[in-house]
């Protein structure tokens, strides 16, 4: 390993260490919440009284003082913490998964994320080595749509070989904390034909393994593993930032939009 490779590990934590914190931090809201809301479920269902002895109590209560007991009136139900039970999908044929890999390329809600991706780039001037105007704003925007592409291609391959749904689904909970925990789910996990939830590993495959392969056209100084760590990590938040966008946006515009992952 040459000098300069070392220097790159040297720095790595320095690269990425905010991107990784981050991502750290959604994979304990991703598993502590679930845990957390059946710990709160199994307390409740200890401290509560059975529905018998309470009826048998009151009735109890009621004869001593000789008066009649009043119906208890139902309690409507409340939204579940918890996430559903998973269901069992339809397998994804070739053919299907084609066609959600050609519209995740091609459609024009693609372009969004490469071109606020080369402004922010353009604002900080990096790389500097493709400097500023338009020539650096078509480089940087260049770069963005090939990383998104070959990280595609390679989600693509990775969820058809596991079996994978890679499609974003809408939650049907309420409540601000329920939609945003969900968002978090379906972005580090996916779903698998069988109903079962795994990491997921095509998104993690395709963005890490676009942002190394990234390497072999950006200039020399940013052509290093932290780097790559680093533009891997700002592209899983990205994807985050678009599933809660997804999630949020009234089923109208979403629908106007043309919008699917």
């Amino acid at each position: 390993m040459n000098t300069r490779n070392h220097r790159d590990l040297w720095k790595l934590p320095a690269y990425c260490n905010r991107s990784l914190i981050h991502t750290v931090a959604f994979c304990t809201l991703l598993i502590g919440g679930p845990a957390l809301a059946q710990q709160t479920d199994a307390s409740i269902a200890v401290n509560q009284p059975d529905a018998g002895t309470g009826a048998v109590s009151q009735s109890v209560g009621s004869g001593l003082n000789g008066q009649q007991a009043q119906p208890r009136m139902p309690l409507p139900d409340a939204p579940s913490a918890c996430p559903s039970a998973p269901s069992r999908l339809s397998p994804l044929t070739l053919g299907e998964r084609f066609t959600i890999y050609s519209h995740s390329v091609l459609r024009p809600y693609t372009l969004v994320g490469p071109a606020i991706g080369a402004g922010i780039g353009q604002w900080e001037n990096e790389p500097p080595e493709w400097g500023q105007g338009a020539e650096g704003y078509g480089r940087r925007i260049a770069s963005g749509m090939g990383r998104h592409l070959i990280a595609e291609t390679i989600r693509f391959g990775v969820a058809a070989t596991d079996g994978e749904d890679p499609r974003y689904r809408r939650s049907r909970e309420i409540g601000v904390w329920n939609r945003t925990r969900h968002a978090i789910v379906e972005t580090f996990t996916s779903q698998t034909e069988s109903g079962a939830r795994v990491p997921a590993y095509s998104r993690f495959a395709g963005t890490y393994g676009a942002a190394f392969i990234a390497n072999a056209w950006y200039p020399e100084s940013r052509a290093t593993a932290g780097y790559a760590l680093r533009r891997g990590s700002t592209a899983l938040g990205s994807s985050l930032a678009f599933h809660l966008f997804e999630e949020f946006i009234p089923q109208k515009y979403l629908e106007a939009l043309h919008i699917s992952d």
